[in-house]
């Protein structure tokens, strides 16, 4: 298994690439950009190298969130969700609260019982882990 600083100098290492790439046909691309316009004018040609120009800037500045994202990747407090179940609707309601033992149900007002399941999140940026815990804690 490899450790998460290996992991993540790799990432960098490959948006780091990436950044180059992209700034080398940046560059490419105002110099064609500047040799037909001698010749085509700001007509066509020039609009379009302006376009493409302005998607690799788009493209540097999400590699420049992504990396921002990598270094500052932080798990939160787990969030909890507590299980409820009603037997006329059949539907699990799931609540955060832990302490009432009964609720109503919000389909059919019917008083129903946690069912001792418990489902928790952790939460990162973009992203979702979940396990389901069967003991009633």
């Amino acid at each position: 298994m490899k450790s998460l600083e290996k992991i993540k100098e790799r990432i960098i290492a490959v948006i780091q690439k990436e950044e180059m790439k992209t700034r080398s046909e940046m560059e490419e691309l105002s110099r064609k950009q500047h040799d037909n316009m001698g010749f085509y004018g700001i007509g066509g040609p020039y609009q379009r190298y302006e376009q493409a120009i302005g998607r690799r800037k788009d493209h540097l500045s999400e590699l420049e969130s992504l990396r921002k994202a990598q270094s500052s990747a932080a798990v939160l407090e787990p969030m909890r969700l507590y299980g409820y179940f009603c037997p006329s609707c059949r539907e699990k309601v799931y609540l955060q609260e832990r302490n009432p033992e009964t609720v109503d149900c919000p389909i059919c007002s019917r008083r129903i019982y946690r069912d001792g399941a418990y489902t928790e999140w952790n939460v990162q940026k973009n992203s979702r882990f979940t396990c389901l815990h069967d003991h009633g804690r």
